[in-house]
């Protein structure tokens, strides 16, 4: 019997992605060097069972994943019945979507004009998602007005080559600036005040509801690992009130998923979900 998610996934909820999945994690690696069906349906159980509604799939690089993609993509089928987000790699192997029974969102490409709309097209082939990074060759959007700019050529994309939206996912993505400047004020904190800008303004930028994404753990990269966990409990909140919709993250963190669940949940603890308006000094909430 496949493992279903037992968490509440009703219309309106934050999606929550499981995202052990990923070949630097060693257990992953193990698990498709030696092709252990069962290390890995543990792997997508275990997430599943913890509240994952989704889970995220990337065997790294295509030269090495090519071969393995089609294996772990049957195996994870035939034991959990949650959508899968695969690396976009699998735009290459038709015979991945052929196979697979259940729901596939592609994770990820960049709002590269070159190449956007192929990618659509062959996403939409497939009848799968697609999640798009707000990021191109000459454009990494420190700002809301440059991420809502790339919004913008992603929606119209998506219009001209008939990609439904209800099946597309936009990430803002959280950028630091290099600048040694900006890095010993940040602290290593992120451009979150723009991204969660970007959350707001999206639906209005379309003339409707508009699917975002994020990784939380890049929000955090840059911070020593005791201070990870943490930051991702304070900004969890802040993200869905900005109107996040779906979230990668480790299922494995009980408090997180509970917020996760319940992000605008008003009592006494780590987070408390900042108001619609725009938000000011945010990095200085989050400390």
């Amino acid at each position: 019997m496949k493992t279903k998610s037992t968490a509440d996934n009703v219309p309106g909820s934050m999606q929550l992605i499981g995202q052990d999945m990923h070949i630097m994690n060693p257990e992953l690696l193990r698990a498709v060097q030696q092709r252990d069906a069962a290390a890995l349906s543990r792997m997508a159980e275990r997430q599943v069972a913890a509240g994952a509604h989704a889970l995220d799939l990337n065997l790294g690089p295509a030269r090495q994943s090519n071969r393995e993609l089609g294996w772990a993509v049957e195996t994870l089928q035939n034991v959990v019945d949650v959508p899968l987000f695969i690396a976009s790699h699998v735009l290459a192997q038709p015979d991945v979507f052929a196979g697979h029974r259940g729901t596939v969102i592609v994770n990820s490409v960049t709002a590269d004009p070159a190449s956007l709309a192929v990618d659509m097209a062959r996403a939409g082939k497939y009848g799968a998602g697609l999640v798009v990074l707000l990021v191109r060759p000459g454009l990494t959007p420190f700002t809301a007005d440059e991420r809502l700019l790339l919004a913008a050529e992603v929606l119209e994309t998506a219009d001209r080559t008939d990609f439904p939206l209800e099946k597309l996912y936009l990430d803002p993505l959280f950028h630091l600036r290099p600048d040694p400047m900006t890095w010993q004020l940040s602290r290593g904190m992120p451009d979150i005040d723009s991204v969660l800008e970007t959350l707001q303004l999206l639906p209005q930028l379309a003339g409707q509801e508009v699917r975002s994404l994020v990784a939380l753990s890049s929000a955090s990269q840059f911070l020593p690992p005791s201070e990870r966990p943490g930051l991702h409990r304070r900004l969890l909140p802040m993200l869905a009130a900005a109107g996040l919709n779906a979230v990668i993250l480790n299922c494995h963190e009980s408090r997180l998923m509970e917020i996760g669940a319940h992000p605008n949940q008003n009592e006494e603890g780590d987070f408390q979900p900042l108001p619609q308006a725009k938000r000011d000094n945010t990095a200085a909430l989050l400390w």
